[in-house]
């Protein structure tokens, strides 16, 4: 009978596998469980890969596969990495969350090699909320040291300035966002932006300013920012105590302030405005302010003089129609009307009027014949330009 050749992987005598347990009992307890982990691991990675071949749908499978794999072991990539991908860190995250999103977009090979970098450097536990851009297949040091860097964190800018209506601030947070403005405006109608107990409305206490947001903020996150530094600016003027003192509420104080800011042009005339509407209303008058008027009609407010069926509009903001203060703000002052509006110069200032449109020149004048000269000075304005 023809010998045969031994198979291969077997040998004759004390046999192959003899040996083999020999040398594992000999080795150090350490990395017999290294090994045995590594056994299992391989082990449910030939599980999972039988599933693909069995069900099907081997991509999705694969990918199961690969990322239990980098989450269990600390392997890395060499770097330096390519291409690019935003990585946003959220609140209460830990290394190990931070770990599991970079393997996942493929920044790091594994979580585990991020957590055990993160665990060597002491500045990780510094690390930023926010969105960071990262290279692909970077090494988990490279990953780290980014995220460790806050001039890091991408920002976005917005700049609100004084006197915008809440429409208007949506706009603008949605072109500098993407978010919609059906969202932002939801937001501000939801009560959960941090808004001052004695606010009946969002209208007047997002405060302008230029704020710094996250790469991707939320319109609530905006907005409550906004709703924040209106709440310290309105501390540092005491603004509750001096609305006691003038004998006005906190909200009719705001919507005057809101009036000041869309009649100015310039901060120095906000205390004499504010002059004008105290002594109004403390002899009856009606405001007869056309920034209110634009306000009721929904137009933008930019343009000064408004027109005779525009004052005829049956609304409460029209104070053509209606004595005293309109029932909220008509938009967004800044500090400086807020100041005015608790610290309204002294005199007796009844009427005022824009002469020059270009300058902004405002006239002020105690009598109706005073203002009446005034008048004549801004048609004649008129009649020698166009922007009337």
């Amino acid at each position: 009978m023809k010998d045969h050749a031994p198979k291969r992987g077997y040998s004759e005598g004390p046999g192959f596998f003899e040996h083999a347990l020999e040398k594992t009992a000999e080795m150090p307890k350490e990395k017999r469980e290294i090994r045995k982990r590594k056994s299992r691991l391989k082990s449910i990675i030939a599980v999972f890969v039988s599933l693909a071949i069995i069900f099907g749908g081997g991509y999705f499978v694969y990918a199961k596969v690969m990322n239990y794999w980098r989450a269990n072991t600390a392997v890395d990539y060499p770097g330096p990495g390519s291409g690019e991908v935003i990585i946003s860190v959220e609140e209460g995250w830990t290394a190990t969350d931070i770990g599991a999103e970079l393997a996942d977009k493929d920044v790091v090979a594994s979580q585990k090699a991020f957590v055990k970098a993160a665990k060597a450097e002491p500045l990780s536990s510094s690390i930023q909320v926010g969105s960071y851009k990262m290279k692909l297949q970077m090494t988990a040091d490279d990953a780290l040291s980014i995220l460790i860097d806050p001039n890091n964190r991408l920002r976005n800018n917005i700049t609100f300035r004084e006197g915008l209506r809440n429409s208007q601030v949506a706009s603008l947070i949605s072109a500098s966002t993407g978010i919609s403005t059906d969202e932002v405006s939801s937001a501000m109608e939801s009560g959960e932006i941090g808004l001052p107990s004695y606010a009946s409305g969002s209208e007047g206490y997002l405060f302008p300013e230029t704020y710094e947001f996250d790469q991707s903020p939320s319109a609530k996150q905006i907005l409550s920012q906004m709703t924040t530094h209106f709440k310290n600016v309105a501390g540092e003027l005491e603004l509750v105590p001096k609305a006691e003192k003038l004998g006005y509420t906190t909200q009719e104080i705001v919507t005057i302030a809101s009036i000041i800011e869309k009649e100015i042009r310039h901060p120095e005339q906000a205390p004499d405005v504010a002059q004008v509407i105290y002594n109004r209303l403390k002899a009856g008058m009606k405001l007869r302010m056309d920034s209110t008027v634009h306000y009721a009609v929904g137009d933008s407010g930019e343009t000064v003089m408004t027109t005779d069926e525009q004052r005829q509009i049956d609304s409460p903001y029209n104070t053509y129609k209606y004595e005293g203060l309109p029932p909220g703000p008509i938009c967004n002052p800044g500090k400086t009307a807020l100041a005015a509006a608790l610290n309204p110069s002294k005199g007796d200032y009844m009427f005022f009027v824009t002469v020059n449109i270009e300058t902004g020149e405002t006239r002020f004048a105690a009598t109706e014949e005073e203002h009446s000269e005034n008048v004549k000075m801004f048609q004649q304005y008129c009649r020698e330009h166009d922007g009337c």
